[in-house]
């Protein structure tokens, strides 16, 4: 089940990248409440925005489409984050995630549950690795905060966004049996429509291969985030195929 959010939106942005793509994303605290900081991202005079916020509840508002630039990580201050580019502005390629509370604050577990979904699913739609160098604190990027603080643990979080990549409950399933054929090799992987499964075996360019259903909501592949999977559950991308894109029935 994806993520429900609340658009509100921003002033605060700029529209598209600048050429570049989200790569990263960048976890923020918001040091106060998720109602403050609706009014201090709507207000133009603060300058600052992220592209979502979660509530202590498990809500989510949506401030900035993840396509524009938030303005959450441009400054930089003896970065520890080793995939940093050197003399671009971080903003055009992190999408971030500001947290109810303050540093010390611990998380409520609906909050930790909606931003490991969250998370997810932003990673399987901008083909964003899973991992600790991809999922990054804003203090690995400006070094004069703690944040996103004190209490949650970002390599624990990483790995806990890692396994709802790997979840089959994170991804829609449309039941529809049918075949279609490799237009090249193909990676049939265990469990998830996500190169992060693991490979179970190689289709080669011209094998048949059928289904039993399919996903609208795997990993973006350049463009295409449809997956199909077999009856014994192996997932195999379906822009790799000569059929691309399913045909609901």
């Amino acid at each position: 089940m994806s993520v429900q959010t609340v658009w509100l939106g921003s002033p605060n942005k700029e529209r598209g990248r600048g050429g570049y793509r989200a790569e990263a994303i960048v976890v923020h605290i918001m040091d106060g409440t998720l109602v403050g900081t609706d009014r201090w991202f709507a207000d133009p005079a603060s300058r600052v925005s992220a592209h979502y916020g979660v509530g202590a509840g498990g809500e989510v508002h949506h401030y900035v489409a993840e396509g524009d630039t938030a303005w959450h990580a441009g400054r930089r201050y003896l970065p520890t984050w080793r995939a940093i580019k050197p003399d671009v502005n971080p903003n055009l390629y992190t999408i971030g995630i500001e947290h109810e509370g303050k540093a010390d604050t611990p998380w409520s577990d609906a909050m930790l549950a909606t931003s490991t979904q969250l998370a997810a699913e932003i990673c399987n739609r901008w083909s964003i690795a899973p991992d600790r160098e991809h999922l990054v604190g804003h203090r690995e990027i400006y070094a004069r905060k703690t944040c996103p603080g004190t209490w949650i643990d970002l390599d624990r979080w990483a790995a806990q966004v890692r396994e709802a990549t790997l979840a089959p409950s994170s991804y829609n399933f449309v039941a529809q049996e049918g075949a279609t054929v490799a237009r090249v090799d193909v990676n049939l992987r265990r469990g998830a429509p996500t190169t992060a499964a693991p490979i179970e075996r190689t289709a080669a360019q011209g094998e048949a291969l059928s289904y039993v259903g399919w996903t609208s909501n795997g990993l973006s592949v350049n463009g295409n985030a449809h997956w199909y999977r077999t009856e014994d559950e192996l997932y195999f991308w379906a822009g790799a195929t000569t059929q691309p894109v399913p045909n609901p029935a």
